[in-house]
């Protein structure tokens, strides 16, 4: 297991390395820890528990037993809503507090305000269980705009990760919802959930739980065990002995299981006994009868010795808290009431009281016990003594409260709501696709409908999916129906469809509506059962995955497992190609899908929809906004990786390695693009462009490229003229720059070539910026400056020279470098968003570098981060360059083609490089030419003229052959070519942002190209021997 709360750079260059060989195992963010992490209990921590049991009345102690609901919204201390609280914690004295629903700040405010009034400090708890900490403090809108609240982390259903199957997936949702609990004063999750629901008609588990198999929600509760213990949080399994085979919903009702002991160990119980292995922290108990273990009479398995002392600690060996579910649940409250359910708790083996509701009648019920001898007074103070030993590992005897500012640096964080979005794209499940409907191509002319049905009360369904598929097929007409719409509705949605090519379908419902024809509206039956026979019908489920039988006649059937907007947005991407689809059921579809089955479908389309957030003054009206054109490259198409040798499988954990990184803050963003054979087959887009700023990375966000500008802008430019003989590579510098050398004469010998090879002899840099501006001036600089040592001696990576090669170039052509590249380059080829100085409107698509506290003072966004290319205008030899995945796929593609680009149109030529259409072949420069500038010049050093080559440690990895080229940039960009593979893969990320000192893109780099090489199935790949 990878500690996670110290994860340098050398342990992650361990993990990435495991990735590109075994698959993703996700880790954790950096960022400052604001809380107290889980620690053994010390000495002092011992004394504390003791002490404070010593002095505690027998009331004191009942008391202590006792975790009540709470509301999780802001609610001042002065308030009236508050009184209710204060009561609990100052006249009651309760053990802890479980809060529902609210937002990250209210949950610290009010969880601070009640600590500080308590006596004993409060354990609290939650629900994450079923989202993650989207459960509780996300969701909210304000009425009546919907506007979003925000929050943390909305992940999909856990049935989403028992679709995903990767128990590195459920590691990290244990270990992002531990980390953004204790962020907001949450000490305990309620989860996970443990039940195996193999039970369709199941209305209260359902996606609640990961899955219909035990050992599948075996391995992912332990994983979720982990995870969360390593993000800092107590861990509950829930509900034993297993709630998952029950058609009642125990708030209502007493479920009944109908299971004998040999039933439950083979299948109830299997992950219970794994996460008390693990080491489990709590278990909840179920309020379900079992007559087939305790007879016809059993009495509800939460007040069952038999169960919850005999079976769960005796043959389970569970040792650790054990809590009831909410008491107010009336399938407790109905036959018992909360005095004497409670009671039967204590006797049956419960430690905690959950949400009784009538503090003072339940703690009156269990003194009244325990003076009568129903209990006994040893066996509360080993209840007490586990909660507030508990309370001491988290060490809320030294400190209770939690930074409010803190929270900011955790929760709902840019890398925790990218890998939310991950787990959502790699769960949704392809069930059925009988016509091969799936995915869509939105440019084939075809009158597209969409009738989505949700309940009325459901206000966020379809928001983000409606959005998705406006985006895409503008003309879309959409119908939206819900429970209360009338005959005339139905009739109207009917015509609707009479001139329709095809139909979409989405459905939000919860599980709780059961699985068979009754789950649906007859009309609504009617009305899709129909249009099966009259064109393409495609249905896809939100939150219910139990569809079918309802439409039995629908022959494509897509699962997105959640009804939340994070699911919306997968759904809508997996539609359309934009996403690999590879999920599995986790759960069966009778009577005619199994557990495990999926249908595959590959990414076949790079296109991005963003969701930019406009600068609110814009968006106000306040401040016009700029005029501009819109991206290139967006439409950029995909070939199937098998028709170019390369396998889908090896492409997707070339992905997960680069989710991995994002999530350990490597970067706030990434953007990826791999080709072979002259077509793309992978272009990603992971993150967002700065962190917190809710802008994702696309397909055509522009990252600043740093040191790649030498060899994508001045490295191509001089071999564009010397292929035209306008450049000669062994001509002095000075018999262009006559001006050059005044500061050392030894510079009167120093050739083109010379410093296309870093052999100069020139200092790698200086801080010109501090005191020059502008090129000119830049110029007088670079001609006083003395070499470090003689021409030709050693290779030392010079900026300076390169930037010297620059004036040259503009010496030759007459020209800036930027005009000169525009000509000869970048428009020929259709690189229309690769630029120099990007304009101001540009700004919401490029990735933020440094917050520069040097010299701009300033988070550098949207200006180019290298400080001497800034102050010297923009424009510069070795850096300044601003560009996309796709363009710089057209440029790869050039270079690997023998200098030459052919004719494309961006929708048709599946796979080719092509953000804008090449009306007929343009030639940038000849093969030898290439061939001279890409290929190592001799033994004393890696270089090229101008690019690099794969050396010992090299950012290419170690699978990239010995003929491969390349160059990476300072921001966190590289990009590198292999003749011999014909492969090109480009990576970019902003790892200088907010700091530089951040070397985790190192390794990052590395385990990309190697796991992109081993994507390649129609040769063999070898490591290279240097």
């Amino acid at each position: 297991m990878i500690e996670t709360r110290d994860f340098g750079e050398g342990r992650l260059l361990v993990a990435l390395l495991l990735l590109v060989f075994t698959g993703c195992r996700p880790n954790s963010v950096a960022s400052p820890v604001p809380f107290q992490a889980i620690g053994d209990l010390d000495t002092a921590a011992r004394q504390w528990v003791e002490e404070t049991i010593r002095d505690l009345t027998l009331e004191e102690l009942v008391s202590q037993l006792v975790i009540e609901w709470i509301p999780g919204g802001y609610v001042s201390p002065s308030s009236p809503d508050f009184e209710p609280l204060e009561r609990w914690i100052v006249e009651d004295r309760i053990g802890g507090v479980s809060p529902s629903i609210g937002t990250p700040h209210a949950y610290v405010a009010k969880l601070n305000a009640l600590q500080e009034l308590a006596e004993i400090p409060l354990l609290v708890t939650a629900d994450f269980e079923n989202g993650g900490p989207g459960m509780r403090i996300n969701g909210s809108y304000a009425l009546p705009s919907m506007l979003p609240q925000g929050g943390g982390t909305a992940f999909p259903p856990t049935m989403a990760f028992g679709a995903v199957g990767d128990e590195r997936f459920a590691y990290e949702y244990g270990r992002i919802t531990a980390r953004e609990a204790r962020a907001t004063g949450v000490h305990v999750l309620f989860a996970p959930v443990l039940d195996v629901n193999n039970n369709p008609e199941n209305p209260v588990i359902a996606s609640r739980s990961f899955g219909a198999d035990p050992n599948l929600v075996a391995r992912l509760g332990a994983a979720f065990v982990r995870g969360a213990r390593d993000g800092g949080a107590f861990t509950t399994g829930k509900h034993f002995p297993g709630h998952g085979d029950t058609s009642v919903d125990s708030h209502v009702g007493l479920p009944v299981i109908e299971a004998d002991r040999a039933r439950l160990d083979t299948l109830e119980l299997l992950p219970f006994a794994r996460a008390i292995r693990e080491g489990v922290d709590a278990i909840m108990t179920a309020h379900v009868s079992l007559p087939g273990l305790l007879g016809p009479d059993a009495v509800p398995a939460t007040l069952s010795p038999e169960i919850m002392t005999s079976l769960l600690r005796d043959d389970l060996g569970f040792d650790g808290l054990l809590f009831t579910d909410a008491l107010t649940m009336r399938a407790i409250t109905e036959a018992y009431g909360i005095g004497e359910a409670s009671v039967r708790a204590l006797e049956a083996g419960a430690d905690v009281l959950l949400s009784p509701k009538d503090v003072s009648t339940t703690i009156s019920a269990v003194v009244t016990a325990i003076e009568s001898g129903r209990l006994t007074r040893s066996k509360i103070e080993e209840s007490v003594r586990r909660i507030l030993e508990m309370k001491a590992k988290l060490g809320l005897h030294l400190g209770r409260t939690v930074s409010l500012d803190a929270v900011d640096e955790v929760v709902g964080s840019g890398a925790h709501l990218a890998f939310a979005d991950s787990v959502a794209a790699r769960s949704i499940t392809l069930v059925s696709d009988n016509e091969g409907l799936i995915p869509i191509n939105p440019d084939r002319p075809s009158l597209t409908v969409h009738i989505r049905y949700a309940p009325s009360t459901w206000l966020w369904a379809n928001r983000s999916f409606s959005e998705g598929l406006l985006a895409r097929i503008p003309d879309v007409t959409q119908v939206l129906l819900d429970e209360r719409s009338s005959p005339e509705a139905y009739a109207a949605a009917e015509n609707s469809l009479s001139n329709a090519d095809r139909l979409i379908v989405s459905v939000y419902v919860p599980p709780s509506v059961g699985s068979g024809p009754e789950a649906l509206p007859e009309a609504f039956r009617g009305l899709v059962e129909g249009s099966t026979t009259q064109r393409p019908t495609i249905l896809l489920s939100f939150a219910s995955p139990y569809l079918l039988r309802a439409l039995p006649s629908v022959g494509s059937y897509l699962i997105a497992w959640g009804d939340r907007e994070v699911s919306q947005r997968a759904a809508v991407a997996a539609l359309f190609g934009e996403e690999v689809i590879s999920g599995r059921l986790p759960i069966p579809l009778p009577p005619a899908h199994r557990i495990g089955e999926g249908l595959d479908r590959p990414k076949v389309t790079a296109r991005v929809v963003s969701r930019t957030i406009e600068d609110p003054l814009v968006a106000a009206g306040i401040v016009e906004r700029e005029p501009g054109p819109g991206p290139f490259g967006q439409e950029q198409t995909l070939a199937d990786p098998s028709t170019v040798g390369m396998s889908a499988d090896g492409l997707a954990k070339v992905d997960s390695i680069i989710r991995v990184a994002l999530a350990d803050s490597a970067a706030s963003g990434a953007a990826l693009a791999i080709g072979r054979h002259g077509r793309l087959v992978s272009v990603g887009a992971f993150g967002e462009l700065a962190y917190g700023s809710g802008r994702p990375v696309t397909s055509t966000s522009l990252w600043d490229l740093a040191s790649v500008s030498k060899v994508v802008g001045t490295t191509t430019a001089a071999m564009i003229l010397v292929g035209e003989g306008r450049l000669d590579l062994d001509a002095m510098v000075v018999s262009y720059l006559p001006w050059w050398s005044s500061g050392d004469e030894r510079k009167n010998e120093i050739t083109v070539r010379q410093l296309l090879l870093h052999r100069s002899g020139l200092p790698p840099f200086r801080r010109w910026f501090f005191d020059h501006q502008g090129a000119d001036d830049y110029k007088r600089a670079a001609a006083d400056e003395m070499l470090d040592i003689n021409p030709g001696v050693e290779t030392v990576y010079s900026d300076i020279g390169i930037m010297t090669l620059a004036w040259v170039i503009e010496e030759v052509t007459q020209q800036s470098l930027d005009a000169f590249l525009s000509d000869r380059l970048w428009n020929p080829l259709g690189m229309r968003e690769t630029r120099y100085r990007p304009e101001p409107f540009l700004r919401p698509r490029i990735a933020a570098t440094e917050l520069d506290t040097l010299w701009r003072k300033e988070l550098v966004w949207g200006r180019v981060h290298d400080e001497n290319a800034d102050a010297s205008g923009g424009v510069a030899g070795h850096a300044g360059l601003f560009s996309t995945v796709v363009d710089l796929s057209v440029f790869a593609r050039m270079l690997l083609n023998g200098g030459m680009s052919p004719a494309c149109n961006p929708t048709q030529s599946l796979g080719e490089p092509c953000p804008v259409a090449r009306l007929e072949q343009q030639h940038i420069v000849e093969q030898d030419v290439v061939d001279l500038f890409t290929r190592r010049y001799d033994g004393t050093s890696s270089r090229a003229l101008g690019w690099d080559t794969p050396s010992e440690r090299s950012s290419g990895g170690d699978y990239l052959t010995s003929n491969a080229f390349g160059h990476t940039g300072y921001t966190g960009t590289s990009i590198w070519l292999d003749p011999e593979l014909d492969l090109w893969v480009i990576l970019l990320t902003n790892r200088v942002h907010p700091t530089r000192d951040n070397q985790k893109h190192i390794p990052l780099r590395r385990a990309v190209h190697d796991a992109a090489a081993l994507a390649i199935t129609d040769q063999s790949i070898r490591k290279r021997i240097p």
